[in-house]
């Protein structure tokens, strides 16, 4: 499968491997620098995690392995990251707050992150502007939020944009 977001892509194998191309500012091809890459390299911080799925936002992207788990790196301001702080991640660092959780799909907006699990819950985080993140106000949020007003539903899929979100 492939994403690809506005500077760079992500492209992941049959076996499970992880590899990204494009610029690489703020560590969102997730190699441990901020080179570009002009051919698919493969991201070696996940060797031995079966990569499932990958979303190339604006400048962050969101990996999910066959285990359920979340990685994100990139660009942290706003709390896009969901790792409870704004610092940059130039290589993929495991979302904890997700931990119990079995992740199915996330989706790397401009400034933030859309997540659903295998329960049917959606989470949101990062960029709470014009209320993109559906928790009723604008705040960002550093760490993955329960959407509330979805409580009871099954989330099975979405798209997320600059500044909205589609489930």
């Amino acid at each position: 499968g492939a994403s690809a977001g506005g500077n760079h892509t992500a492209v992941w194998t049959e076996e499970g491997e992880l590899f990204t191309f494009g610029a690489g500012r703020f560590g969102r091809l997730g190699h441990g620098g901020e080179d570009n890459e002009r051919v698919p390299r493969l991201v070696q911080a996940l060797s031995g995690k079966k990569v499932i799925g990958a979303s190339a936002g604006g400048n962050h992207t969101a990996v999910w392995t066959e285990e359920g788990q979340l990685f994100t790196f990139g660009a942290g301001d706003y709390g896009r990251l969901g790792h409870g702080g704004e610092e940059n991640e130039l290589v993929p660092r495991l979302v904890e707050a997700l931990a119990g959780k079995k992740v199915l799909g996330a989706l790397a907006g401009e400034h933030h992150t859309v997540v659903w699990t295998e329960e049917g819950e959606l989470f949101t985080f990062g960029d709470g502007y014009l209320g993109n993140l559906g928790h009723g106000g604008q705040q960002n949020e550093l760490v993955p939020r329960l959407v509330q007003a979805l409580a009871g539903k099954k989330v099975i899929g979405g798209a997320a944009g600059s500044n909205y979100t589609v489930v």
